[in-house]
């Protein structure tokens, strides 16, 4: 009889062991502390964009991310192409990885559709520092993760994009950096008499002149004019991309090419060509963004320093003030087909911490979209101008609604202009013309949603 209330008891004290450790479980991501080591193991895959901001933080990431929870593996899969490899791989469910930091576009394409995990609960969730996302997220960024009302990812990185210009050599001629753009014209002259290109870009990518043309459709069309391009109604269509602030911005743009500021050659070149006879002295000046020191560390000739600006305006301007582009760039999101969902979210939330974002600025010399200190953190006077520039002036971000048709729907104005293919009014009347069917059927995908 004692052995048997014995054999009882014994198996009474296993259920409750069993119920015990099944209450201690929870199917929301842990947020604080080092799992034990007797876990289930995890292997959790993190492709990722290995662009300008290297791989040097993903690594921190992982290192400190394993420590922390001792029963995960973080198999790290960078490549400079993952933007188009990664796509067939999400878009059929093969080889899927748990985790993507890729273009923010794939985020707006891919959420809807159903391939990536909804996180707008994440946003409440507490991170290890004790904060939310939501309460740390920069206001713009905020706005621009949304995807018809839901957010299928975290932001990798606000950008700053403007023009940087040689430290040096605008010292020892005795140049300063225009405060208009009048001012800007007189010195493109002065520096091309001394047998230098003004400016230089990445000319195989017009994109890089996107920062310019937004900062101008601020400064000659205004807020009300933003508005309009980003979240337009039926009504501004087409007369919208005739508008007054457009052909200011264009001709502008056009002015830079037909008066020869930019380096010849440079439409010929990618972003590391064009950066490198930026840093070798051919141009005074470059059209890019806060990532080109991290991205040319290894090039960068002792003693050249560099400094990123905005955009002056000129006198005619109706926001009569420096503007500098501000933007979201990338997008850590979890696929619907990832077999570890629950842990990656806790890796999602672990990335937004303020360590782990004052990481990514020390590593990377660019800023996370979030609200966090720098203090105390070694980064170059580049990285702190760049930091600066963006606090100190005016940003734009273009963050488009689903009905906008963008602000070149007939063809690629920029690249158009650059490459004198058109002049500033037949890109206009392209617009124009392309818009309204543009608009048709951009309103049809919206309601087939």
């Amino acid at each position: 009889m004692v052995k048997r209330f014995m054999k009882l008891s014994l198996g009474l004290l296993m259920v409750l062991s069993v119920l015990a450790g099944c209450a201690g479980k929870s199917e929301t991501p842990e947020a604080n502390g080092a799992t034990n080591s007797k876990e289930e193991k995890f292997t959790l895959k993190v492709a990722f964009f290995q662009g300008g901001y290297g791989d040097s933080w993903f690594k921190w990431l992982k290192e400190e991310f394993e420590k922390q929870n001792q029963n995960v593996t973080i198999e790290l899969e960078g490549n400079p192409k993952m933007n188009e490899i990664i796509q067939p791989r999400v878009e059929s469910k093969t080889n899927v990885p748990d985790i993507v930091f890729v273009d923010d576009s794939l985020m707006r394409k891919w959420g809807p559709s159903g391939k990536l995990v909804d996180l707008t609960d994440l946003y409440e969730a507490q991170k290890p520092d004790g904060k939310t996302i939501a309460s740390t997220i920069t206001d713009s960024t905020n706005k621009a993760m949304d995807v018809f009302g839901k957010k299928y990812g975290v932001p990798l990185a606000q950008l700053s994009q403007g023009i940087i210009y040689n430290v040096k050599m605008f010292e020892e001629n005795g140049w300063q950096y225009p405060n208009t753009w009048e001012e800007m014209e007189k010195l493109a002259e002065v520096i091309k008499a001394k047998g230098i290109a003004p400016l230089t870009y990445p000319g195989k990518y017009p994109y890089y002149l996107f920062p310019f043309g937004h900062a101008a459709y601020l400064q000659y069309g205004g807020t009300e004019f933003i508005e309009k391009i980003t979240n337009p109604t039926e009504a501004d269509i087409p007369g919208l991309f005739e508008d007054p602030a457009f052909h200011r911005t264009f001709t502008l743009l056009d002015e830079m090419f037909k008066d020869d500021w930019i380096m010849k050659g440079t439409l010929a070149l990618n972003h590391t060509e064009s950066q490198m006879e930026f840093l070798r002295g051919k141009a005074a000046m470059i059209l890019n963004g806060a990532w080109l020191e991290n991205e040319m560390k290894d090039s960068i000739p002792e003693g050249f320093t560099m400094k990123m600006m905005p955009f002056p305006p000129a006198k005619d301007a109706v926001v009569n003030e420096p503007v500098i582009e501000s933007l979201t760039s990338g997008f850590g999101g979890i696929p619907s087909a990832s077999k570890n969902i629950e842990v990656a979210k806790k890796f999602l939330l672990f990335s937004s911490t303020d360590e782990a974002n004052r990481q990514f600025t020390e590593l990377t010399g660019s800023s996370r979209a979030f609200i966090y200190s720098v203090d105390g953190l070694k980064i170059s006077d580049f990285t702190k101008s760049a930091l600066e520039a963006t606090n100190k002036y005016k940003t734009i971000a273009l963050v488009f609604a689903p009905q906008a048709i963008s602000d070149s729907p007939g063809l690629d104005a920029f690249g158009a202009i650059a490459s004198r293919s058109k002049s500033v009014e037949e890109v206009i009347k392209a617009n124009v013309k392309a818009a309204p069917d543009k608009w048709k059927k951009t309103q049809k995908l919206i309601n087939s949603k």
